[in-house]
């Protein structure tokens, strides 16, 4: 079973591919537009602040746990960078200050969750409230919309002949980077160890408790940096920004591979996940179906990824059987050696 397993999982990134092809065939038979060089470049453009927050995502979602107040931080951030901005800063000078708060606010939850235990989703259920609120409380309802033309092109200017988007390289420059410190770091690996089995991964030295508040405040900074994104590709910062996209952000994440239990995840799978998402959303809006409609497919595809995954967690244990409980060393017994030598020095 672990063979299959392996197998399952390895090609899980294949099957993202081809199911890319696969709705770009049926994109073109909804428009003759979709398959146009422009449109094609263009793709992903409008979804790049959402796949970023998916990355910054991704590191909590590893760990086992959620964070669901993230648009409601980028919120937060960009109305606080526009008024620093409106009253007189250095536009990037506003940016960093932003990125500070959104790195703060994502500190909150981290302390909430990890030093003291609380459920991270009845605490960015709460966040995403207070945060949403405080956003509104800062800007009154109103959008700012008189950035310099040097800042807009982050999310909405273009290179090579203006054909290549420069959010796109933005996507793809975190994608590589946060895609390195997952899985080629000591970091990445505490990450899936304390998703795998929290309490081994404690026993067996990893700071459990810092790592869980760091996750959060990389998904806090990770939402301020689409939150730069976003007001450069829209040209303005508002206190609702941004808080329709939670059903795509958490799509991608779990079509991604990433398991909503924790312990499993790659980031070139939510990567690919947001192209298809953005893929499917683009030729349908081509097509010119509506959101609503778009909606349903989206939600759709987020159930079928969901079942995918028990399917998946269900072969690698063993068929889906129900094991028995098992004891503290048995626990710890697929845990690296330290985890072993410190149960057995206190049996």
């Amino acid at each position: 079973m672990r063979g299959v397993a392996g197998r399952v999982l390895v090609r899980w990134e294949t099957l993202l591919v081809v199911a890319i092809v696969a709705v770009g065939i049926w994109s073109v038979t909804l428009s003759p537009f979709f398959l146009q060089r422009a449109n094609l470049l263009d793709l992903v453009t409008p979804y790049v602040f959402i796949g970023l927050m998916a990355f910054g995502l991704t590191f909590v979602v590893i760990t086992g746990e959620i964070d669901i107040s993230v648009a409601s931080t980028l919120a937060v951030s960009i109305v606080s960078f526009a008024q620093i901005f409106a009253a007189g800063a250095n536009v990037w000078v506003a940016a960093l200050i932003g990125l500070a708060i959104a790195g703060g606010l994502g500190l909150v939850n981290g302390l909430l969750v990890g030093v003291l235990d609380l459920p991270s989703l009845a605490v960015t259920l709460g966040t995403m409230a207070a945060y949403s609120g405080l956003a509104f409380v800062i800007l009154s309802g109103e959008g700012v919309a008189t950035f310099p033309e040097g800042f807009t092109k982050l999310g909405g200017g273009y290179l090579a002949n203006d054909e290549l988007p420069v959010a796109l390289l933005v996507m793809l420059f975190f994608a590589l980077v946060l895609g390195i410190v997952l899985h080629g770091t000591r970091f990445g690996r505490y990450l899936f160890a304390i998703g795998s089995n929290r309490e081994a991964a404690r026993l067996s030295g990893i700071p459990v408790t810092r790592v869980r508040v760091t996750v959060f405040v990389i998904s806090g900074l990770m939402a301020g940096v689409a939150g730069l994104v976003y007001v450069g590709y829209f040209g303005s910062a508002r206190a609702d920004a941004a808080q329709l996209s939670l059903l795509d952000i958490v799509t991608a994440v779990v079509l991604g591979g990433v398991g909503i239990f924790g312990g499993t995840g790659s980031m070139p799978g939510v990567l690919l996940a947001l192209i298809l998402v953005a893929e499917v959303r683009n030729g349908m809006q081509l097509a010119n179906f509506s959101g609503q409609l778009q909606n349903i497919v989206i939600g759709v595809i987020l159930l079928a990824a969901i079942v995918a995954g028990n399917v998946i967690a269900g072969i690698r244990a063993g068929g889906g059987r129900t094991r028995p409980r098992r004891s503290r060393k048995e626990v710890t017994s697929n845990a690296p050696a330290e985890t072993q030598v410190l149960v057995d020095s206190n049996s």
